[in-house]
C-alpha cells in the first residue's frame, strides 16, 4: 500500500457502506443543525485538507463544534501531505497568480503562523527562489515582478546564482508568506492549535462503526478514498497522479535554499534536501533509477552544487488527486454530496496554498443554515465540479 493510501481500504468502504444502510432519520443534515447545539463532525482524512478544516470549523464556532479526526497512520506520518516538499507561493508554473492565489496565500499564512507557535521549526525558510532559465522565463517573471506585489522581488543572474550556486538568467526571491514548510511538522503544529481551540479528537483506527454516529462526515482522504473504491473515481472530474522525490544528504559546502523551476528542492529538518517530483500517470511506477535520472536532468540547473555533492538516502512516492483543468486552473473539489456528507479532495500539488482558503469557506457551508447556498452563489466556481 502506497505512503498515500490515508487509511485502509477495509476502513474506507465499510464506513461509507454503513453511512448508506442508515436511514434518512438517523442522519442529521448539516444545515438542520441548530446554533444551541453541538455539531459532531467526523473529518476523514488528517492530511492538509482535513487539518485544515478542523482548525477552521473550530476557529469559527469554538466550543459548539466537536470534531473527530479518522486516520489510519498518527498526525503527520502518513498520506501524500507526509512527503509534500512544502513550498507555499502563489504563482503558476508560468509565473502568474492562479485565481484566489492572494487569498490563499494571506490564508495559509494565518495557519501557519497559527502552527509555529506550537511547532515552531515547522518553518524550514522564509522565502524560496523561482529561478529563470530561459528568456522566456525571465520574460513571465518579470511581468509578475513589474505588478509591485510585495511578496516577491527581480534577482539578476549575479545575485540568484550567489545564493544557489547555479547558472541562471535571474529569477523571483519569493516572502512575505512564501515560504518552506515541513508539512509533518505543520500538521503536528495544526493540531495542538485545534486541542488549544476546542475538542478534538484523533483516532488511528481501522474499524468504522462510530463514522455513522457522527452528525456530520467530511470526507477528506484524498486519493485513498479513489484508489479503495469509497468515491467513483469516474464520477469526479479527477485523476491520480503518482509522484516520486529524492532525499538527498548534501556535503557541507551545498545551498540549503528552497527553490524551483519545474522541479523543485527544498531543505529539510535534519540538513537533507528533497529533490522532486515526477509527474506519472501510468500503472507502472518509474524505477528508482528512472526516477533519478529525471529528477536530475529536470532540476540539474537550479541545483548543481546539490546534484554534484550529494548522496541519495531513499526515494519516497505520494498519489496527489488532480483535478480537470477550468478556465481557473486546476481547483479543489469541496462541498456537499448528500445529507450529512461533504467532500474536501482534489489539492493535487498545490495543497498548501489552497488548503487554508477552501477550508474557510466548506466551514461556512457546512455551519451555515442553507446548506452552503450563500457561499456557492457568492463564489459560484465552487461548484465547478458538479
Amino acid at each position: 500500500m502506497s505512503t498515500s493510501m490515508i487509511l485502509s481500504t477495509s476502513f474506507l468502504v465499510d464506513a461509507f457502506h454503513s453511512l448508506q444502510r442508515c436511514s434518512r432519520a438517523q442522519r442529521l443534515f448539516a444545515t438542520a443543525l441548530k446554533s444551541s447545539t453541538t455539531t459532531d463532525v467526523a473529518i476523514v482524512g488528517g492530511g492538509l485538507a482535513g487539518m485544515g478544516l478542523a482548525h477552521n470549523l473550530l476557529e469559527k464556532k469554538g466550543p459548539d463544534v466537536k470534531i473527530t479526526i479518522y486516520d489510519k497512520a498518527d498526525v503527520g506520518k502518513g498520506g501524500a501531505s507526509s512527503v509534500a516538499g512544502g513550498l507555499v507561493h502563489p504563482l503558476s508554473p508560468r509565473g502568474k497568480i492562479v485565481h484566489w492565489g492572494l487569498e490563499a496565500l494571506a490564508s495559509t499564512t494565518r495557519l501557519v503562523e497559527s502552527a509555529s507557535r506550537h511547532v515552531p521549526h515547522c518553518v524550514l525558510r522564509d522565502k524560496l527562489y523561482r529561478v529563470a532559465l530561459t528568456e522566456k522565463n525571465v520574460v513571465q517573471m518579470k511581468a509578475t515582478d513589474a505588478s509591485q506585489f510585495d511578496f516577491c522581488r527581480w534577482l539578476s543572474k549575479d545575485e540568484m546564482d550567489a545564493v544557489l550556486g547555479c547558472n541562471s538568467l535571474g529569477g523571483l526571491e519569493l516572502s512575505n508568506g512564501c515560504r518552506a514548510i515541513h508539512v509533518p511538522s505543520y500538521l503536528e503544529g495544526l493540531y495542538a492549535a485545534c486541542q488549544e481551540m476546542g475538542t478534538i479528537e484523533w483516532r488511528t483506527t481501522n474499524e468504522s462503526q462510530d463514522v455513522r454516529n457522527h452528525d456530520v462526515v467530511v470526507w477528506a482522504g484524498g486519493s485513498g478514498m479513489l484508489q479503495d473504491g469509497v468515491l467513483d473515481r469516474k464520477a469526479l472530474p479527477v485523476e491520480l497522479v503518482r509522484g516520486q522525490s529524492l532525499e538527498l544528504s548534501p556535503s557541507e559546502n551545498v545551498p540549503r535554499e528552497a527553490a524551483n523551476c519545474g522541479k523543485y528542492i527544498s531543505p529539510m529538518l535534519d540538513n537533507r534536501m528533497v529533490v522532486g517530483a515526477t509527474h506519472e500517470f501510468k500503472e507502472e511506477p518509474l524505477t528508482a533509477q528512472e526516477v533519478y535520472d529525471e529528477l536530475k536532468e529536470k532540476s540539474y540547473d537550479i541545483a548543481p552544487t546539490l546534484w554534484d555533492n550529494s548522496t541519495v538516502d531513499r526515494i519516497t512516492c505520494g498519489y496527489r488527486v488532480q483535478s480537470q483543468r477550468t478556465h481557473l486552473g486546476r481547483l479543489p473539489i469541496m462541498g456537499h454530496l448528500s445529507d450529512n456528507q461533504w467532500i474536501f479532495t482534489g489539492l493535487s500539488s498545490r495543497g498548501l496554498l489552497h488548503h487554508g482558503i477552501y477550508a474557510e469557506k466548506l466551514a461556512d457551508m457546512i455551519l451555515s443554515s442553507d446548506g452552503g447556498k450563500a457561499v456557492t452563489k457568492e463564489h459560484p466556481h465552487l461548484n465547478w465540479w458538479r
